[in-house]
C-alpha cells in the first residue's frame, strides 16, 4: 500500500535504507545526512525470485509483482507467454523487455501501462525524476538497469553485458529530502528496487538494493568495473521504464485488491532449454480488499483466465466469473484466503454490491 510512513517508522525505515545505500552506492556518510528532514514513499511490492533459465524471467517477474499489486496473480511461465505468444520459451525472442512487448504482457492482463517516452538528449536525471514521480503517485514503476558483469559473472570485457540493459527490476521505494509532490530532482534521493533475487553473493539472494540517485548512472564499462556496485542505471543511452499504473476500469466501479503469497518463489524451477511448465505446488493467496465502507454490501469476482476479465459493469457481467462472493463491510479492508497452484491465474475484482 502507498503511505508516507510516521515519523518514528519512517526514521527506522530511512535509517536501514540509508545505511544500505551507503554500501557501495556513493551515498555519502549517513552521519552527514539528516534523517528527520525525509520523506520515505514506499508501496507494499514485496520481492519475488525470477527463474533463471531460458535467459531469466526477470521482466515476467517484475511484472507479476505489480500484477499483484493490483489483484492478479499468475505464474512467469504465464507472463512470459503472454509477451509472445506462440514463441517457444528456451528462445531469446520470447523474453518479456522492456520496450518490446511488456506492454502487451500488462495489456493482457488488463492492466494500464504508462512507459517513459524520452525526448530527444534525455538525460539519466530526467528519467530519475519520472521514476520518483510515478512511485511517489502510488505506481509500480519497472526499469532496466545494467548489471555489474564483472562481480556477477567473472567476465572481464569492460563491454561485456547488453548495450540497453541487462536485467528488469521492480522499484519499491524512494526516499527524498524534498516534499513528495515536489517532482523535483534531488542527487541525494535514493531508489530502492528487488533484483528479483539474482545476485546471491553468499548463496542465498538478497533482494534488495539502495542507491542514491547521483551515483546510480554508469556508462557500460563504468558499470563492468570491479569498484562499481553490481547494478546501475545505464547512462549514455536509453533509459527504459514501465509504470503500472492501474486496472482497466474507464469507469472506476472497482476497490483495490491487492494479493500476496505464501511464498514468494514458483518451484520446481522452469529448467534451461525447456518450453515446458514445471509441475505446480499448491500456493495460498492472502487477498485484501480495501476503501470499504462499513455496513455497505461489496460482490467480490474471482476470474480464472484473463481473457474473461470484463472492465465495466461487473455486477451485469456476473456470469463471467468463476466465483461469486458477497460480503457487508465491517471494517475498511476485507481479507480472505485462496488456495490455487502455482501455475493457475487468478484476478480479483471487488465493486459495489448496488454498483452497475
Amino acid at each position: 500500500m502507498e503511505r508516507t510512513l510516521t515519523r518514528r517508522s519512517a526514521l527506522a525505515a530511512v535509517a536501514a535504507l540509508l545505511l544500505a545505500a551507503c554500501n557501495g552506492s556513493g551515498l555519502p556518510q549517513a552521519a552527514q545526512l539528516r534523517p528527520a528532514a525525509l520523506t520515505v514513499i514506499a508501496n507494499d511490492i514485496p520481492p519475488r525470485l525470477q527463474w533463471n533459465a531460458n535467459f531469466g524471467y526477470c521482466g515476467e517477474t517484475s511484472l507479476i509483482s505489480a500484477a499483484l499489486y493490483y489483484g492478479t496473480y499468475l505464474s512467469q511461465y504465464t507472463a512470459r507467454a503472454l509477451a509472445s505468444p506462440g514463441i517457444a520459451q528456451y528462445r531469446a525472442t520470447s523474453q518479456l523487455l522492456l520496450g518490446v512487448n511488456a506492454g502487451r504482457a500488462a495489456r493482457a492482463l488488463h492492466l494500464t501501462t504508462r512507459a517513459w517516452q524520452p525526448s530527444a538528449g534525455a538525460t539519466t536525471a530526467q528519467f530519475l525524476t519520472w521514476v520518483k514521480r510515478e512511485v511517489t503517485s502510488g505506481f509500480p514503476v519497472i526499469i532496466g538497469v545494467y548489471n555489474n558483469e564483472y562481480l556477477l559473472y567473472g567476465k572481464t570485457d569492460p563491454n561485456a553485458g547488453d548495450p540497453s540493459y541487462d536485467h528488469i527490476v521492480p522499484v519499491n521505494a524512494i526516499v527524498s529530502r524534498l516534499p513528495r509532490d515536489d517532482g523535483a530532482y534531488d542527487p541525494r534521493d535514493v531508489i530502492r528496487f528487488s533484483d528479483n533475487g539474482l545476485y546471491t553473493p553468499n548463496g542465498r539472494p538478497t533482494y534488495i538494493y539502495t542507491y542514491a540517485f547521483g551515483s546510480f548512472a554508469a556508462d557500460r564499462a563504468q558499470a563492468n568495473a570491479p569498484t562499481q556496485p553490481i547494478y546501475s542505471l545505464p547512462a549514455g543511452t536509453r533509459d527504459y521504464g514501465l509504470a503500472v499504473t492501474g486496472i482497466d476500469d474507464p469507469r472506476h466501479e472497482t476497490l483495490p485488491v491487492r494479493i500476496a503469497t505464501s511464498t514468494n518463489a514458483e518451484r520446481p524451477t522452469m529448467r534451461n532449454g525447456s518450453n515446458r511448465r514445471p509441475t505446480p505446488e499448491p500456493l495460498r493467496l492472502i487477498v485484501t480488499v480495501s476503501g470499504l465502507h462499513v455496513g455497505a454490501s461489496y460482490e467480490i469476482y474471482r476470474y480464472d483466465s484473463p481473457g474473461s476479465v470484463p472492465n465495466r459493469d461487473f455486477n451485469a457481467r456476473a456470469g463471467a466469473a468463476s466465483q461469486r462472493r458477497r460480503i457487508v463491510a465491517r471494517s475498511a479492508t476485507f481479507r480472505f484466503d485462496a488456495r490455487i497452484v502455482s501455475d493457475a491465474t487468478v484476478v480479483y475484482r471487488a465493486v459495489p454490491a448496488d454498483g452497475p
